[in-house]
């Protein structure tokens, strides 16, 4: 996977905006917009209805027919245009579940908590832990650098979390809003710095270069999708992102390290003992649809 270290002269000639943002607020980053799009629906066909969703178009060459039992998708005809729904960003809507209209899913909880390892010098001491309150998740880091000799290490750092949000109608799509941040790990450093995913993405993993401290981090992220047929919705993580990571020059590379399958970041975990950041991890939960 491909992975960027920001510069040190860039990062110092950002200082004056990351400034703006660090600690104190989040005003101006925005992380709303649109999911991942949606796969195609049923290969062409003739279109039908049923229960439960719109009567199905049909002819050869037709636009498909929308909705029907147990799924959105009805066919297009011969030529004609698949049927919307599908897995991918959005998922389809519409259908019958034992006889009656199948729910629609109102929220997403974050459930079954687990944790990575702690990567960096660790030694005997117990991790300290932040959470993101609620069932917000983590969409990027803040903290500080501080130096060490000629190079940079991390010296403080918090959590920026968010509300993950189902958007759409008869389609479902997740999409993140700015939430809470969490408090500051560490007491070291004055050079503000930031991480963020990208727009509608959460953090899944992260990689460390660390020797006596954690010298550089990096953060993975992905999108959530909602994905299945009516009736057996489910969230699923998308393709994994790489932002830019932060730090100095030194220290060994450690292993890529990422939440459990189907999890992502809700908590981080740091070994400071009042000073740099001298190891880290993460804190990782299941997505689930609530109705």
């Amino acid at each position: 996977m491909t992975r960027h270290l920001l510069g040190l002269s860039a990062l110092i000639s950002g200082l004056v905006l990351a400034a703006c943002n660090a600690i104190s607020g989040i005003d101006s980053l925005t992380f709303d917009g649109v999911g991942a799009s949606g796969g195609g629906g049923s290969p062409p066909g003739v279109g039908s209805g049923g229960s439960g969703g719109e009567a199905g178009g049909g002819g050869s060459g037709g636009e498909a027919g929308g909705g029907g039992a147990g799924g959105e998708a009805g066919g297009g005809g011969s030529g004609g245009e698949a049927g919307g729904g599908g897995t991918g960003g959005e998922a389809g809507g519409g259908g019958e579940c034992d006889g009656k209209p199948c729910p629609t899913p109102t929220g997403i909880d974050v459930v079954d908590q687990g944790y990575t390892e702690v990567h960096g010098n660790r030694g005997t001491a117990t991790p300290a832990m932040e959470r993101c309150p609620g069932n917000q998740v983590i969409v990027g880091f803040r903290g500080t650098l501080g130096t060490l000799g000629e190079s940079y290490i991390h010296g403080k750092i918090q959590a920026q979390c968010g509300h993950l949000e189902l958007t759409g109608g008869g389609s479902t799509t997740i999409t993140t809003t700015p939430g809470d941040v969490t408090a500051l790990q560490g007491a070291y450093g004055s050079e503000p710095w930031d991480i963020l995913c990208p727009d509608n993405e959460v953090a899944v993993g992260f990689s460390v270069w660390a020797g006596s401290y954690v010298d550089v981090l990096f953060i993975a992220c992905a999108p959530l999708r909602v994905t299945g047929p009516p009736g057996d919705l489910r969230v699923e993580i998308g393709p994994v992102t790489w932002p830019d990571g932060v730090g100095g020059d030194g220290g060994s590379e450690l292993p890529d390290t990422f939440c459990g399958a189907d999890q992502i970041a809700n908590r981080f975990q740091t070994v400071s003992a009042n000073g740099p950041i001298a190891a880290f991890g993460l804190g990782c939960a299941t997505p689930s649809l609530t109705y």
